[in-house]
């Protein structure tokens, strides 16, 4: 009998076979590396109270000179700001007509309601107050009618239906009077990137109605991009207007066009691809990427790979001259710019194929762009990341790290699990998110064959190994961002609330119950003799820590806030060859067949000395799993007692 240590090398390697990687880890889900040994990722809990409309792709923590605390989201539908888990909806006002414009029609039996309404400009799904509406004589009241509804439908450019609170009967004949207002909100956008040829593919209005269509339409998702300045909030629909929300402790009103705020903008682009605060200087100057060209008033369409910025003493001008600072560049390199990232020393600037550096020089010129490489591509636009002044992204086929100087192509080693299984039709969707406690960059994104985020890959640049996973157990994430501003990690989930992360070792659902989740890692195939003699593992002598696992209060009936008794399932699975099924022994010692998938196992806890197990093979993998409420555990070294069995079999 030998007692053999199972160590393994650090990381998941998925480019090379099973076999031929001996030593080390071949799959997992919900594990992550500590200083070189797996352990169970932390816990989430839901942190909002109130739930947001639309698909969230856009999560902002920040504060201002105050100390104040918010969150900005950014939805499909909606823009929210977040203040101790509640929600108050920011979205900008695109329209409010006069008084006495709109007019209602109601039908007896039924809660549906034309509005009459020339030039309205919505489309289906929009978002639309009322207010100084009268009675229309009956169960629609004023008080039914003076609220927010979502418009059903478009029935022309000059009317269309929502569905009221209540059911009209035969008395409401009127039109609501002569003093209704309707304040329009912003057109929603799509909750995921869409193309096709024919109706529903665009919005109301696009293109000539019954004309067929030669070329296929493509409507990206709705992406909102935000930046702080000073203690205000900017953002910006992508391909839209810069809007700007002032700081309120207390916040009630609604975000505005930058143009229209109060130390009105001069010259604001009208359509921009997105907006952020140039980082090297103090003059917070404001720059706006792929945007349209001064004058404004001149009508020419938006210039994808153009920028430009506001004056130093104004941030609001962007008007260039020789009494202002504002100005503007073109990247050289690409159809457009897709993304621009902040960092200490620069402003990086993405195309679909290059990478630009936009760095605050002062003087006539302002700023200097220069090209770092034009052999470079961004999945898509959320797809990057920085942490402490490195610049991490995902390409369309490989990892990138940026520290200032070169390009250099991370050395990933589940890119064919990555690359060879995504949907890139959906990398609008895909984002990068820091986990800075742990050393991580995750990225989320869609599978092949899937319109929505269900997978998931890490980077540890710390220890420099890579693992993954998918998004079960309720881990369907579409925004990030790292703990700072707020004290966790915080992430958005299509259940339409936010999550705290790293909480605890349970997965929390919309409903705030606290639901298992379930973590496994599993090892190469590892040869246990030189030759071609087989062996026999008889026991396991365990080094699992379940020192963090805990029990907590949730709503959940079923856990009941009882004690457990932390434990995972190890399991052994011996092979004969590497393309054979498992082989392995029965608890007889009688041997099975080759078509037999069976393992031996055991149930490991805190106080196991040793596990008993019975797998015979000439190589053996190894896994550690768990799947009950309330455990956490680490692995450290365990280690398998073999014997020599012979060249039989």
């Amino acid at each position: 009998m030998s007692l053999v240590p199972l160590r393994f090398k650090a990381g998941i390697n998925r480019d090379i076979t099973d076999y031929a990687q001996t030593g080390g880890w071949y799959a997992c889900n919900k594990v992550r590396f500590l200083k070189g040994f797996p352990k169970k990722i932390g816990g989430w809990t839901r942190y909002t109270v109130d739930a947001f409309v639309g698909i969230c792709r856009s999560l902002f923590p920040f504060s201002g000179i105050s100390g104040t605390n918010f969150s900005a989201l950014g939805t499909s539908k909606k823009v929210y700001l977040d203040r101790g888990g509640s929600l108050v909806d920011i979205t900008p006002i695109r329209l409010t007509t006069s008084g006495g414009d709109p007019r209602f029609t109601a039908t007896n039996g039924s809660a549906e309601i034309s509005v009459a309404e020339t030039g309205h400009g919505a489309t289906a799904g929009d978002y639309v107050t009322f207010s100084s509406a009268a009675s229309l004589g009956g169960n629609i009241t004023a008080a039914v009618l003076n609220q927010e509804y979502v418009i059903d439908s478009i029935t022309s450019a000059n009317a269309f239906k929502f569905t009221a609170t209540a059911t009209a009967n035969s008395s409401d004949s009127s039109d609501g009077g002569g003093s209704t207002v309707a304040a329009y909100q912003t057109n929603i956008g799509n909750d995921v990137s869409v193309e096709g040829y024919g109706w529903g593919v665009s919005t109301y209005g696009s293109g000539t109605w019954g004309t067929p269509r030669s070329t296929p339409v493509f409507e990206p998702m709705r992406l909102i991009h935000f930046t702080r300045y000073q203690d205000d909030l900017l953002f910006n629909y992508r391909y839209g207007s810069i809007y700007r929300w002032v700081f309120q402790s207390s916040p009630s009103t609604r975000a505005a066009l930058l143009s229209a705020s109060p130390s009105s903008g001069t010259e604001v682009p009208t359509e921009v691809t997105q907006v952020l605060i140039a980082q090297d200087n103090q003059s917070n100057i404001i720059l706006a990427l792929g945007c349209t060209p001064y004058p404004a008033s001149g009508g020419a369409d938006r210039d994808p790979l153009l920028i430009r910025w506001s004056d130093v003493s104004n941030p609001f001008n962007f008007t260039p001259s020789d009494t202002t600072t504002a100005g503007s560049l073109t990247v050289q390199n690409g159809s457009q710019i897709l993304k621009g990232v902040p960092t200490n020393r620069e402003t990086l600037v993405f195309t679909e194929s290059s990478l630009n550096s936009l760095k605050f020089i002062g003087g006539f010129d302002v700023f200097r762009l220069d090209e770092v490489s034009s052999n470079t591509t961004l999945a898509g636009p959320n797809a990057v990341a920085s942490v402490d002044g490195i610049t991490y992204w995902m390409g369309i086929n490989k990892f990138y790290r940026y520290d200032g100087g070169n390009i250099q192509t991370l050395d990933c080693t589940v890119s064919e699990e990555v690359f060879r299984n995504y949907n890139l039709d959906q990398a609008d969707q895909f984002f990068a998110g820091v986990n800075s406690e742990f050393h991580e960059i995750w990225w989320f994104y869609c599978a092949v064959g899937s319109s929505v985020i269900n997978r998931y890959v890490v980077y540890n640049y710390a220890e420099e190994v890579w693992y993954y996973g998918d998004c079960d157990d309720n881990f369907d994430r579409t925004a990030w961002s790292d703990a700072g501003v707020r004290p966790t990690v915080q992430a958005a989930s299509d259940d339409g609330y936010i999550y705290d992360h790293e909480v605890g070792n349970n997965a929390a659902d919309s409903s705030t119950n606290h639901n298992a989740m379930s973590a496994f890692i599993t090892s190469a195939h590892i040869t246990m003799e030189e030759g071609a003699r087989f062996v026999l593992l008889q026991k396991i002598l365990p080094d699992i820590d379940f020192t963090h696992s805990n029990t907590i209060s949730d709503t959940d009936s079923s856990s009941g806030g009882s004690t457990v008794t932390p434990t995972v399932n190890f399991s052994v699975i011996a092979k004969k060859n590497p393309g054979a099924a498992t082989y392995t022994t029965n608890e007889s010692g009688e041997t099975l067949t080759d078509a037999v998938t069976a393992v031996s196992s055991s149930t490991i806890d805190q106080f196991t000395q040793q596990a008993y197990m019975r797998a015979r093979g000439r190589s053996m993998a190894f896994k550690v799993e768990s799947s009950a409420k309330n455990v956490a555990w680490e692995l450290g070294v365990p280690s398998a007692e073999i014997r020599s069995d012979g060249r039989r079999g």
